[in-house]
């Protein structure tokens, strides 16, 4: 008859323990822990889900600038190429601190996408007009917006500051407000408010420049030239933020 022996008790149990508390996967390997999930309203995850949304704006302005500027024979497809970032933006899922941002958002391209088509069917001047009206309002409604759930001060320019002559010409003193690239990419400045001109500088991510003025319909900004205030050149107001002058 065997002894009982405490000692081998305690070791063997102490064992099992142990193997029980350890994580493991059915082949026996170990599984590590999960990583730590970031909230996505949180001062570190909200940043990430707003550019989310913000590329999705990007790319309708850029769709949008080429409606303004093409021939009417081309505008079908130019429509089609907006509905379809229409769709991605509806798709997109985004956490509960950005529905008002995306329903901005959605209701700006709906805007956007209505006049155009009006547009292109015949629509009255008067419908027309009050289309374009709504979708600057609406814009910016979605740059206040964006300002506010990323700590920004944003400043909606009147609609009567007037034009300048092109770069390359004496600038006037700037309007009291600058235009800040709050993204992470190179902002381009051109020579014309056109996509087409020649490129003249590019405003880096975080860099700043004094507004000059903007066009009639909102859509560019003229502002000092980096480096040499006495030129200007263009920006699109949807790339940039709009704060006052430190």
């Amino acid at each position: 008859m065997l002894k009982k022996r405490p000692g081998m008790l305690f070791i063997i149990l102490t064992f099992l323990i142990s193997a029980c508390s350890s994580q493991t996967s059915p082949n026996g390997t170990a599984v590590a822990a999960s990583p730590t999930v970031v909230d996505p309203c949180s001062a570190e995850g909200l940043p990430v889900e707003v550019e989310k949304i913000h590329k999705h704006m990007r790319e309708f302005d850029d769709a949008s600038l080429i409606a303004a500027n093409a021939p009417i024979n081309q505008l079908t497809d130019v429509i089609s190429e907006m509905q379809r970032i229409r769709r991605d933006t509806e798709d997109q899922s985004v956490p509960a601190c950005l529905t008002d941002l995306k329903k901005i958002q959605l209701a700006h391209m709906n805007t956007v996408i209505e006049t155009t088509v009006a547009f292109l069917g015949g629509a009255d001047p008067e419908i027309l007009r009050e289309g374009i009206a709504l979708s600057r309002q609406q814009h910016n409604q979605y740059a206040i917006e964006y300002a506010r759930l990323l700590g920004l001060t944003v400043v909606v320019l009147p609609t009567n500051t007037p034009l300048i002559p092109a770069a390359g010409t004496q600038a006037p003193s700037p309007s009291g407000y600058v235009a800040v690239n709050s993204g992470t990419d190179d902002v381009q400045l051109y020579s014309e408010p056109s996509e087409t001109s020649s490129v003249m500088a590019v405003l880096v991510a975080g860099g700043s420049v004094n507004i000059l003025a903007q066009s009639s319909d909102s859509v560019w900004l003229s502002v000092a030239l980096p480096g040499d205030g006495s030129q200007s050149a263009w920006v699109q107001a949807s790339r940039v933020t709009i704060l006052p002058s430190p």
